[in-house]
């Protein structure tokens, strides 16, 4: 598990503009326009989640209840970010006693569930089971969760609500002033696509950060290139008068966190601080870039109620907002702070509407690793989300697990038209056009 691309962070090397070319214009979607799923399980595979769960009252009602559908509808709980009643679903399903294959992904859907609520001990018992059911979960994953067991994770103090400026160009990511373990300012990357924050190896010892012994994993990064990282905790991140004790981070090395910008001019873009989406997922982000100003909303219990239109869902741990392609829907995208390019997956290019590939890029680009690609385009294609629709001149490709269901990842190209607010509580996206 947690083999798809832990990091998504991409730049352009050079030739950005060629990226830049997106016209923006409001998305009309008829019903004929959606593939829908015949059942809750082609549903939830469509990523139909909303669809799926308005079945959930006949599902639960039968005489003779399925455990397949009703682990695909705790599924599809799970991805809206509904975690209570998930649970309660996933459950049910194990209580049919339902077959190894499938008592394993059941665990280890149960295992995200705690994950995303920051309980990490019934995730790692949940994650045992899966594993002793059959299902691969990476060993290094398992002594994560042991390590953070026991820590009050996410401890907020101070204000509720700050408004924080950002600097933004070149490259082209939204970075804010953070202060860390009360004494080391540091400018940080909002990335969402990064399913951990993620810290370089030269601040971890200058704070210092408190590691998890030698537990070692892996990242992948959006290209495709292994990242060998380590895990600890910081003590204290301040966003401006909020403060926040406990956030975990993963530790890379200082040469996988810098960038090319100008390889003529030999000009570096080193990062030293990406706040991650496990972070992040706790916020109303308000992302204001008329202003260049964001504004981090601590979210409480009562704010945690996904919206009856919501087009933000997690999968793979981490934020996925709906999308349409070539006026089709429905697609789920990765949606990514982080990056300045928006792209499509190639590997599940076959279940979209789009025209073959094109030839090689005009442009370099470089994902978080350090790795380099060239490869593939398409050319003249739309991608949609909450009623906007841009066409994209040119839009490059990248390869992943066949698992990933995303076929693609928002990036700043797009989202840099909007001032955009990114809504954990009401697990929504919404675009207004600049």
């Amino acid at each position: 598990m947690l083999r798809a691309a832990a990091v998504a962070t991409v730049l352009a090397l050079t030739g950005c503009s060629l990226y830049n070319e997106v016209s923006v214009a409001p998305l009309n979607l008829t019903p004929a326009d959606i593939e829908r799923g015949a059942d809750v399980t082609s549903m939830v595979r469509k990523a139909d989640y909303l669809r799926a769960i308005e079945l959930a009252p006949v599902a639960e009602a039968r005489t003779r209840r399925s455990a397949p559908e009703l682990a695909s509808l705790g599924r599809a709980y799970l991805a809206s970010g509904r975690f209570d009643e998930a649970r309660a679903l996933l459950r049910a399903a194990l209580d049919l006693e339902p077959p190894h294959t499938l008592h394993a992904e059941i665990a280890w859907d149960l295992s995200q569930v705690e994950y995303l609520e920051n309980n990490y001990e019934p995730s790692l018992e949940w994650a045992e089971i899966a594993t002793k059911n059959g299902l691969t979960v990476r060993k290094w994953h398992l002594h994560y969760l042991k390590a953070m067991a026991s820590v009050p994770v996410y401890r907020f103090s101070g204000t509720h609500t700050e408004r924080l400026h950002f600097q933004f160009g070149r490259p082209d990511v939204p970075r804010i002033a953070t202060r860390l373990n009360g004494k080391q300012n540091v400018e940080a990357v909002i990335d969402s696509g990064a399913v951990l924050s993620i810290i370089s190896n030269r601040l971890a010892e200058q704070l210092p950060v408190n590691r998890f012994g030698d537990i070692e994993g892996t990242f992948f990064g959006l290209l495709g290139e292994p990242i060998a990282v380590r895990f600890g905790l910081i003590e204290k991140l301040e966003l401006g008068g909020m403060a926040v004790e406990n956030v975990p981070v993963a530790i890379m090395p200082d040469e996988k966190m810098r960038f090319l910008i100008n390889k003529k001019e030999g000009i570096e873009f080193s990062i030293d601080f990406l706040l991650g989406s496990h972070l992040l997922k706790e916020f109303r982000l308000a992302f204001d870039f008329d202003r260049r100003n964001v504004t981090f909303t601590k979210l409480t219990e009562v704010d945690r109620r996904p919206d009856v239109n919501q087009n933000l869902f997690y999968n793979g741990f981490r934020p996925h907002v709906r999308g349409a392609v070539n006026t089709k829907g429905w697609f789920l995208f990765i949606i990514d702070t982080g990056s300045e390019i928006t792209f499509l997956n190639e590997t599940r290019i076959s279940a979209l509407p789009v025209r073959g590939l094109s030839g090689g890029h005009l442009a370099t680009l470089q994902g978080l690793g350090g790795a380099l690609k060239r490869g593939a385009k398409l050319e003249d294609v739309q991608v949609g989300v909450d009623g906007w629709n841009g066409t994209f001149k040119t839009i490059p490709m990248y390869s992943s697990d066949e698992r990933e269901l995303a076929v693609g990842i928002i990036g700043q190209n797009f989202l840099g038209k909007f001032n955009v607010v990114i809504d954990f509580g009401r697990m929504r996206v919404d675009l207004e056009r600049r």
